[in-house]
């Protein structure tokens, strides 16, 4: 019998997958809040309001083991660590979103799938197959003829997204690590705790008057995001990163339809080329990874 180790390639359910899909999908509506927000509200105090929110919401499900498991996490380092990047990649995605059209705000943003299909390998030790990186890359390519990469130019709003993307993805492998042994609640609840303190401190002394939709549309946010957070929390404990950054990708058509129903913004004929690749590489590592749940379950 041979000593060498075996490579175990770890296989995303599609269940999973659909978890993932349904968590980006919740980040799209999360977005058109944001997005009508931050024409009248600094970046700083939408997120301060938003994570309160979201607090709120972990207390009101958990609120006998919440602050204990936190403190009793072996990960709190972690949590720590990834609390800081999503706040400085939401930060950054927030003031950005004032310049750009809904679109290429997500589009620029949907850099960070190939970062962390990139880093999975680095950090994670995880197994890419050739489907997997076939997907990504399809997805990748669909997003860049989407973006129509003529009609950019290089700007501060731009960099900002960008640099937000590499938060990101670097905080989506700390989630993977953090949710072998946390709850996701907790998780969920750490973070918004670590935004809701930087963004107070920054936000409270200019507090801004809000009128009632302004205060709607935060609470929308909230909601609406914290559940998107808290699935993507649980989909990271049976989804590779690497599969679940391509996961990320089928979001960007829901950008393109909110952009024109909310805000009238007109896709071009490249966002619809770019979208139907997005989707053939969804298509792709479903069909693949299913495939080879298959073939596993029958040895």
């Amino acid at each position: 019998m041979s000593n060498s180790p075996t490579k175990i390639i770890e296989v995303a359910s599609l269940r999973g997958m659909a978890m993932g899909i349904a968590a980006y999908t919740l980040f799209s509506f999360h977005d058109v809040f944001v997005k009508a927000l931050v024409y009248t509200m600094p970046s700083a105090q939408i997120l301060f309001m938003r994570s309160i929110v979201i607090i709120a919401l972990c207390f009101a499900f958990d609120r006998r083991h919440l602050v204990r498991d936190l403190l009793q996490s072996d990960n709190r380092l972690l949590i720590l660590g990834r609390g800081l990047l999503t706040l400085a990649a939401w930060v950054m995605y927030y003031t950005a979103a004032r310049d750009l059209q809904l679109a290429e705000l997500t589009t620029l943003y949907y850099f960070a799938p190939v970062l962390t299909t990139i880093l999975a390998v680095i950090f994670l030790k995880e197994q890419v197959t050739l489907a997997r990186v076939g997907a990504a890359s399809i997805g990748f390519f669909g997003v860049i003829v989407a973006a129509n990469p003529a009609g950019f130019a290089l700007s501060l709003p731009v960099v900002l997204v960008l640099m937000a993307a590499l938060s990101w993805a670097i905080a989506m492998i700390l989630m993977r690590k953090i949710s072998k042994k946390d709850r996701a609640i907790v998780q969920v609840f750490a973070q918004n705790l670590i935004h809701a303190f930087a963004m107070g401190l920054f936000s409270l002394p200019f507090w801004q008057g809000m009128t009632a939709l302004e205060i709607c549309l935060c609470i929308g946010a909230g909601i609406v995001g914290g559940m998107g957070q808290f699935l993507l929390v649980e989909t990271a404990k049976v989804v590779p990163a690497s599969v679940l950054g391509t996961v990320e990708y089928g979001a960007l058509i829901w950008a393109f339809v909110f952009g024109y129903i909310f805000f009238g913004e007109i896709p071009g004929q490249s966002v619809y080329t770019g979208a139907v690749l997005v989707v053939l590489a969804g298509f792709l590592l479903a069909w693949t990874e299913h495939r080879s749940r298959k073939e596993l379950l029958r040895r």
